[in-house]
């Protein structure tokens, strides 16, 4: 490939990257993860989003190696498989912050810190997130080049919602100066978004 084509390539990597933070169930994941976070302290969102986005990419950087491999996508079922696993994930996530608004400790806090990594793992593993990588991949012969879109595509994700992140623990710190109950309406809603949304789509899945 020719130099502007590769840059084009990988800018399109980007790009995708940069919209597919903002996927539904990826703003669910991580703004359920940041309701009810102890204090909601300034980088407390944007640790919740960097961890996922870490997660989410590591799931797609082997996903490519596999492709690579084994010279095919990852497995119909195990796709499937993750997207059942992140509508109840979500169900999870939206339960688990309501009990943080219920407690607001700081050991609820670490817990969804640490539970942010696997929840991007996951949601890297189900199919629009290995799609939007793995199509372009099979386009190409170039394995080195491949990984490198994966990466960029991964960058563009980080990128998205470590800046969704910022805009969280921002916006949480300007609730913060109003009273409790305000504060605690905003995260509910968040909390409230990540559960309905995974009910939805377990639905979805069963029918």
């Amino acid at each position: 490939m020719e130099t502007t084509a590769i840059s084009t390539f990988l800018f399109m990597g980007l790009a995708l990257g940069l919209v597919h933070a903002f996927d539904p169930d990826h703003l669910a994941a991580v703004g359920g993860l940041s309701a009810g976070s102890a204090g909601h302290k300034a980088l407390g969102s944007f640790q919740f989003a960097l961890h996922w986005s870490v997660g989410h990419g590591s799931a797609l950087f082997i996903i490519a190696l596999l492709v690579f491999i084994f010279g095919q996508a990852i497995p119909t079922h195990l796709s499937e498989l993750a997207e059942s696993s992140v509508a109840f994930m979500l169900i999870a996530i939206g339960l688990l912050a309501f009990w943080r608004l219920s407690r607001r400790s700081k050991a609820a806090n670490t817990s969804a810190r640490y539970t942010a990594p696997l929840v991007g793992l996951v949601h890297g593993t189900a199919g629009s997130a290995g799609l939007l990588a793995i199509i372009p991949l099979s386009q190409i012969g170039q394995p080195a080049l491949g990984l490198v879109y994966v990466l960029f595509f991964s960058a563009g994700v980080l990128v998205a919602m470590s800046a969704l992140g910022s805009v969280f623990a921002h916006s949480m710190r300007m609730f913060q100066r109003a009273d409790w109950p305000v504060l605690a309406l905003i995260q509910g809603l968040m909390a409230a978004f990540s559960l309905i949304l995974g009910l939805v789509l377990a639905f979805r899945l069963s029918i």
